[in-house]
């Protein structure tokens, strides 16, 4: 293998993705309902925000309810060619406002889910988190992401990477089931869910690993309609060539459905690693309270902000 170094003018990095993105019309079509679930889009203003929300209700995945400033909504949706007729818009000003009458839509029953629109993450969770709002169920709240192949494939679910810093045993465990049930939603019958560390042995200098022994223990336990594994190492948990080179056995070897991660530092690092070097497709939700949450960011294409909304729809569905 030729290996070029070059000097002088900057580059990007070689690994870097050139795939263009695009929500797996499987994911929509498991997410697309006659009867779509509302939506509220929490300060519904820029272009980004009302084009998922348009997406969206053109595929039947939800029923946007637009909160935020009514003539800055109707300009936003006029430059994408958006018709609001028969689109119901709750007139807030500021994310303040705008965060409190998303929240007095659930305690009125009027919402099945709350997207974040143009508004600081801080407030937005904040205003979810408070205990008068209702949403909070006692359940710890975390984020999973759902990470789809840019050429089709079964998704690769990780928890938790934007919500939980430093999660304890105990948030973890429920990480474990919650990635184990938005796996079978998404279509596992039997998950496989790996519990990370860097090491596949228990090592007392390495504290992650005794945990992850002990995570996988107890969410077994609790859910007999899937498998966990822990601790395994990233390359054990993904890859069935290097499970046969070690020589290391077992259910989730290789072939994971779901990894669960030490802190929301290996999380990210992960997900955007996924993104950015193979082309992977990021749909993310919050669960644990009353209602999933959309928690997207402004630099999420189209693509991630529509597979969001269709994850958060899927997880609403009976089954």
């Amino acid at each position: 293998m030729a290996i070029s170094i070059e000097t002088g003018s900057a580059k990007p990095s070689s690994f870097l993705a050139t795939i263009a993105m695009t929500c797996p019309p499987d994911l929509l079509v498991l997410a697309t309902s006659s009867t779509p679930k509302s939506f509220a889009f929490v300060r519904a203003i820029g272009t980004a925000t009302l084009q998922t929300a348009w997406d969206a209700a053109k595929a039947g995945v939800v029923l946007p309810i637009l909160v935020g400033e009514p003539e800055i909504i109707a300009n936003d949706a006029a430059a994408i060619g958006w018709d609001l007729s028969g689109v119901e818009i709750i007139p807030a000003t500021g994310e303040r406002e705008a965060i409190d009458k998303a929240i007095a839509l659930f305690a009125a029953g009027r919402v099945a889910g709350l997207a974040k629109g143009q508004l600081h993450t801080d407030v937005f969770m904040g205003g979810i988190v408070r205990r008068t709002a209702g949403i909070r169920t006692g359940n710890r709240l975390m984020h999973i992401f759902a990470m789809l192949p840019p050429d089709g494939g079964r998704p690769l679910l990780i928890s938790d990477a934007a919500v939980n810093v430093a999660p304890d045993i105990d948030t973890r465990v429920e990480a474990a089931l919650y990635v184990a049930e938005m796996s079978r939603r998404l279509g596992q019958p039997r998950p496989r869910i790996a519990i990370l560390s860097a090491t596949e042995s228990v090592l007392t200098a390495m504290p992650s690993s005794g945990e992850a022994a002990e995570i996988a223990s107890r969410a077994a336990a609790l859910d007999p309609q899937a498998e966990f594994a822990g601790p395994l190492s990233f390359d054990l948990a993904i890859s069935p060539e290097a499970a046969a080179i070690k020589q290391f056995e077992g259910p989730v070897s290789g072939m994971a459905d779901g990894l669960v991660v030490p802190d929301i530092v290996s999380g990210n690092i992960l997900f955007k690693s996924i993104v950015w070097f193979s082309g992977g497709l990021a749909a993310g939700v919050v669960l644990g309270g009353a209602i999933p949450i959309v928690l997207t960011s402004r630099s999420d294409p189209p693509a991630a902000r529509l597979a969001s909304l269709a994850m958060a729809a899927i997880y609403n569905q009976k089954i």
